[in-house]
């Protein structure tokens, strides 16, 4: 099996094992440890956390099933912020969808927004994809990472690195997402 960053280019075909377990499912763990403190898949906020408390469904009547990426994209110009189970910010949503076989055609759908995440985790926070891979141990930078992308997530000393931003408080613990981040890596080569 092929490891490091040459396994992870862009696109579907590129993934190891493609057919047989998709990097965005061997990532459930640590995105359903994510989305207790982030949110649904139609969660938004308009620029403080918990300032919608009905989401999009709330505020158009829709869910992002009914939205394509690029529709999304559009709206967080005018109407809203961080969009979707892992509130993603403007630039992180470009971001992602640079990084990922995402088009903005397709619909803002579960799925699609599991694989923005892995985008994520694999381009702009490296190191996380890195340690689950086993190419470092560093378990400490990885969670240093995935708290200065995910607000909910505890940076040190019980604080998020975000706390007191925007209306964000870290609500998961380091010593939670460091037994997601272990299980993932544990399996990792065997999926």
């Amino acid at each position: 099996m092929v490891t490091g960053s040459a396994a992870f280019t862009r696109g579907p075909k590129s993934c190891p094992n493609p057919d047989h377990n998709p990097i965005h499912k061997r990532l459930k763990p640590l995105s359903d440890l994510i989305s207790k403190g982030e949110g649904d898949y139609n969660a938004i906020n308009r620029g403080r956390a918990g300032d919608t408390p009905g989401g999009i469904q709330g505020l158009t009547g829709m869910t992002f099933e009914d939205y394509t990426v690029g529709q999304v994209i559009e709206m967080q110009r005018t109407r809203l912020y961080a969009v979707g189970r892992y509130q993603f910010t403007p630039v992180t949503l470009r971001f992602a969808v640079a990084h990922s076989s995402v088009d903005k055609l397709d619909m803002f759908t579960p799925d699609v927004q599991d694989r923005l995440m892995a985008a994520l985790i694999l381009y702009k926070r490296p190191a996380v994809g890195a340690y689950l891979r086993g190419d470092h141990e560093l378990e400490g930078w990885a969670l240093n990472e995935l708290a200065k992308e995910w607000a909910s997530i505890e940076y040190r000393y019980g604080r998020g690195f975000y706390d007191n931003i925007g209306g964000n408080r870290a609500h998961i613990t380091r010593a939670e997402v460091s037994a997601v981040l272990q299980q993932i890596k544990a399996n990792w080569h065997s999926s």
